[in-house]
């Protein structure tokens, strides 16, 4: 009986890790991570920008008001990307021409939503979606 309680709790606990929709492109097209109460999503630019949105729990109404955002690339170097709100929607993130984000590394993440503060998240480079093992691959 305890095997199958703790079957049932890693079975339970593998399912809201990926619930989050980290394997499902965001409303934007981008790579979504959950901090907290609230979601971000990354949608490269270019080598070496992003936009970042702030969504909320539902992956919606993109908000900046009483936000907060930070980004740091770490590869070879550790370095701080420069944001700023655009269109009053998202943030526009850069790092220097040095930085490719379509190489190995990981952008780590430090956000507020409304007055909400998150948790750190990273994002693994080159960002892909991450793929989900049901155990259904065989069939």
């Amino acid at each position: 009986m305890r095997l199958v309680a703790t079957f049932i709790s890693i079975s339970l606990f593998a399912t809201s890790v990926w619930g989050h929709g980290e394997d499902k492109p965001g409303p934007n097209d981008g790579f979504i991570r959950m901090p907290g109460a609230f979601h971000t999503e990354i949608v490269p630019i270019s080598k070496n920008q992003l936009k970042v949105f702030l969504l909320d729990i539902y992956w919606k109404n993109p908000s900046v008001k009483d936000s907060a955002l930070h980004l740091m690339y770490q590869g070879e170097t550790k370095i701080t990307a420069v944001c700023e709100i655009k269109e009053s929607l998202y943030y526009l993130c850069s790092f220097p021409k040095s930085i490719d984000l379509t190489k190995k590394g990981e952008i780590v993440v430090e956000a507020q939503r409304e007055s909400q503060k998150g948790n750190l998240v990273t994002y693994e480079l080159p960002l892909k979606l991450k793929k989900i093992d049901d155990g259904h691959s065989g069939h």
